[in-house]
Formats: C-alpha cells, structure tokens, sequence
C-alpha cells in the first residue's frame, strides 16, 4: 500500500512540474515571424538546399570523387563523372561531375555530404521552400544546385552584353540554279 501512495505522489509532483514550465512558457511574450512580409530569420547552422559551389575562376569545385554520395544515409546524391579536356574546362581538376542530382524526396539534411567533401564544392544554403505538387520536381539537377557564375564587369565602352535568348537570328539565302 505504501508503494502505490508514493507512485501517486510521485505522478502527481511530475504532471505538476510538467505543468508549471508550460504555464511559464504560456505567460512569455509570443515571437511571430511575418513571413511573407519580412524576411525569415534563420539560425547560423540552419541546413537549407544544397548549393555547388564555384571557385574564383568560376569553375566548378566538384571534381566527382562520390565521397558525397557514400556518407549519405538516404542515398539520395546520384553522380555521374566525365573527363576535362583542354578546350573545353569545367573545372581546376582532372575529372567533374557531368550529372549530379539530389533527390529531396529522400534528403533528411543531415550534413553528412558537406562534411565528406574534400574540396568544399558542396554546401547548405538558406533556401527552404521546396514544396512540390509533383514529386519529380524535388530531384534537383545539377543546374538548379550550381551557384551562378560571377561575371567580370565590363570594360568602359565596350558594347552590352546580349544574352544568347535574345540574339536575333541571321537567315541566310542560298541561290540554286546557277
């Protein structure tokens, strides 16, 4: 009989413990973040989508090695590697990775990539809003991951640069007959 009063007791005084840190928490001012409105204020080791990253000559630091892909626990990193040639670099080493896809649907954001890769190609940015109707739109390839080039500015005087969508198309006539 003694026991079953002290398991009572003992019950009640950690429901009451309980009870009083959230009658606490209920007395503190709320913190609203107005999303839309304002910017979102993130953690300094908040994990976001991934991001590939650039070196300073603008080429790509991933040199396909698949340490990324083997210290995932979701296996969600699929790479595949090519060779550089001397015309045509895509990045400092000798090989890159042609293909490279994160599946979302799969990633749990645990950091695991970052931290296996030897180069720092790979790194967690800020972005959050991934959700998708369509699970197909949450494998990221390569484009959508890869950090935008960081173009010199243009000399004075020199002509604007005209992206390749909008240079106009040249026709040109052949005269047959003759």
């Amino acid at each position: 009989m003694p026991n079953i009063v002290k398991d009572i007791v003992d019950s009640a005084a950690a429901i009451g413990k309980g009870l009083t840190i959230t009658w606490q928490n209920m007395m503190r001012p709320t913190v609203t973040e107005n999303y839309p409105d304002e910017p979102v204020h993130f953690e300094d080791r908040f994990r976001g989508t991934h991001i590939l990253r650039r070196d300073e000559n603008g080429l790509e630091k991933c040199v396909a090695c698949f340490l990324c892909a083997a210290a995932c626990p979701a296996n969600c990193i699929y790479i595949e590697a090519a060779e550089n040639t001397a015309d045509h670099r895509i990045s400092a080493a000798e090989r890159y990775a042609k293909v490279y896809n994160i599946d979302y649907n799969r990633c749990i954001f645990c950091g695991y990539c970052v931290e296996a890769c030897p180069c720092d190609a790979i790194t967690h940015g800020q972005g959050f809003e991934i959700a998708a109707y369509d699970t197909n739109a949450l494998v990221w390839r390569k484009e959508h991951l890869l950090e935008p080039t960081m173009h010199k500015p243009d000399p004075q005087g020199a002509p604007p640069r005209i992206p390749p969508s909008q240079k106009p198309e040249i026709k040109t006539t052949t005269i047959v007959g003759y």
